[in-house]
């Protein structure tokens, strides 16, 4: 499965952040690395609640980022088989 638009853009802004880890993210945002991955790889649908804690946490790191519109187009391609 390719990256979505989304996810590319959470990866931009880890990066403009001080090349962030998934680790660091997660542990800040109390949730596994796995969980992050799977919505930057587009594996589960984004909740919007998470939106807003991944908008946050760069925001605290310095980062303005608007990940609503790409989320909307990710959740849309995300599978609910299986």
């Amino acid at each position: 499965m390719a990256i979505t638009e989304f996810g590319k853009a959470v990866r931009k802004a880890r990066i403009d952040a001080d090349n962030v880890t998934l680790g660091t993210m997660a542990k800040e945002l109390q949730t596994t690395p796995s969980f992050l991955s799977a919505l930057e790889m587009g594996r589960k649908k984004i909740p919007t609640e998470w939106v807003k804690k991944i908008e946050a946490f760069f925001h605290r790191h310095g980062v303005s980022v608007r990940l609503g519109e790409l989320a909307d187009i990710a959740n849309k391609n995300v599978s609910l088989e299986g």
